[in-house]
């Protein structure tokens, strides 16, 4: 083939280098056809199928980079975190029926109302929570082990409390003593064990999900196909600018345009979302977990203490354990007020301050107990006056169980907000990324018809 079957139709339409009018209906000189840098029809065509392949390529990843995120987040918002919560009910009710059961024993003979339906109330939660996390917990063997144990445990540990409160109604004191020792044993060693491993598990999978939906592999892998794609368009405009004489193909200005757009919406949206999933982990699952630890021992501690006179000081591991519990209850009260915003570290401060009129009442009942003062100790710890143990006991439950509450819905409102981050762009970035490629396809038809 000789040089004028290749060169542009502008190039051998005179004999000179005169304006030649384009198909952009733009005047400019004639280009000056150098074969041996010239970009051919067939080069031009192969061009195209390159930068269209790279937009379709760009669309998908930047899908899957996006889907991957906002599925993530969907499912910590609507799977993970209330399966969470479902744990945290088994284990805090459990821990506050075996209160309440300790409890009912230290009032007499006959046992409050209030104490035996907040003990039904509290089995009847405990069984609802494990009945909803058993149709959803995961594939791992030790969740179903853990749901299990529960689950068959249960029913034995109220027969125990029943036989229990049998022999308690017929004055056998010291056998009713036994009984309860030995349903909360039961629970102590086997059901409340199992009931936090099913929530350290559903906490795993929170963590994971969260860390899926602002994991940075396929964004960063986005990012930069979109910037190969800008450079591309760039350089490629730059040599049709060269060899075509034409300032500006404007189809490719306007697809250079649209990709810079897209890559810089999928910058902030990513950033954006990355951002609220944080938040909703440091502000929201992370004080939730804190707050829900410290409840559950702090629960414990309440029954140590019942526990402690009920068995009239025969067993000394209950105080042991009251000291490791409120230990422990005070460490992450404080570890969790270190660089916690102003709105958990109030949270957290009213926490501090139930603690420390637990305390108060806690050493009251045992200095009132050393004194030989059984009668009186078990008064402070069943009594309903303020300063008592119960009144201490529902002061630190209740500022516990408002800061799990308060932080849920901060959890939930920034995972939404998450969500609603990349749904727009979900929706756009396939259409504007076909518009560039058609629009890459314009731009480049019409050099390549200019040999024709």
């Amino acid at each position: 083939m000789n040089a004028t079957a290749t060169a542009p139709l502008s190039a051998r339409s005179g004999t000179g280098p005169g304006p030649v009018s384009s198909s952009d209906g733009s005047s400019d000189p004639a280009p000056v056809v150098d074969d041996t840098r010239t970009l051919g029809p067939r080069q031009l065509q192969l061009v195209t199928v390159a930068l269209v392949a790279l937009t379709g390529l760009c669309a998908v990843v930047g899908m899957v980079a996006l889907t991957t995120r906002h599925g993530a987040t969907t499912v910590a918002r609507q799977s993970a975190e209330p399966l969470m919560v479902d744990a945290q009910s088994i284990d805090t009710s459990l821990s506050d029926a075996d209160s309440a059961a300790a409890g009912s024993f230290l009032v007499g003979q006959i046992e409050p109302d209030a104490l035996r339906r907040r003990y039904d109330d509290d089995l009847a939660r405990a069984s609802a929570a494990l009945s909803a996390t058993t149709g959803q917990v995961g594939s791992d063997p030790r969740d179903a082990a853990a749901l299990r144990t529960i689950a068959e445990s249960l029913p034995v540990y109220a027969g125990l409390v029943q036989t229990a409160t049998f022999n308690q109604r017929l004055a056998y004191y010291p056998l009713a003593a036994g009984y309860m020792g030995e349903a909360s044993n039961l629970m102590r060693m086997r059901i409340l064990p199992a009931a936090r491993q099913v929530y350290s598990a559903e906490h795993r999978n929170l963590s994971t999900d969260q860390g899926d939906a602002d994991g940075a592999g396929w964004a960063v892998v986005t990012v930069l196909l979109v910037v190969g794609l800008l450079v591309a368009l760039l350089l490629v405009q730059r040599r049709l600018s060269r060899q075509f004489r034409r300032t500006f193909n404007v189809p490719l200005v306007v697809a250079t345009g649209v990709v810079a757009v897209v890559g810089i919406w999928f910058v902030v949206a990513v950033a954006v979302q990355g951002a609220a999933v944080q938040r909703a982990r440091t502000q929201g699952s992370t004080v939730v977990s804190t707050f829900t630890q410290a409840r559950i021992l702090a629960l414990q501690m309440r029954a140590d203490d019942e526990l402690t006179l009920l068995s009239r000081d025969a067993v000394s591991t209950y105080q042991g354990d009251y000291a490791t519990a409120e230990s422990t209850v005070a460490g992450l009260l404080t570890s969790a007020r270190a660089g916690a915003p102003a709105a958990d570290r109030a949270r957290l401060d009213a926490a501090r301050q139930a603690l420390d009129g637990y305390r108060q009442a806690h050493t009251r009942i045992r200095t009132t107990d050393q004194h030989s003062d059984l009668i009186g100790a078990i008064r402070l710890a069943s009594d309903g006056a303020p300063g008592d143990l119960p009144a201490a006991s529902a002061a630190l439950d209740a500022a516990l169980a408002a800061g799990i509450t308060t932080s849920q819905q901060t959890f939930g409102a920034d995972m939404a907000a998450a969500d609603r981050a990349l749904l727009p762009l979900m929706v756009l970035l396939v259409p504007l990324l076909v518009v560039v490629a058609v629009l890459v396809v314009v731009g480049m038809r019409r050099r390549i018809d200019e040999y024709r």
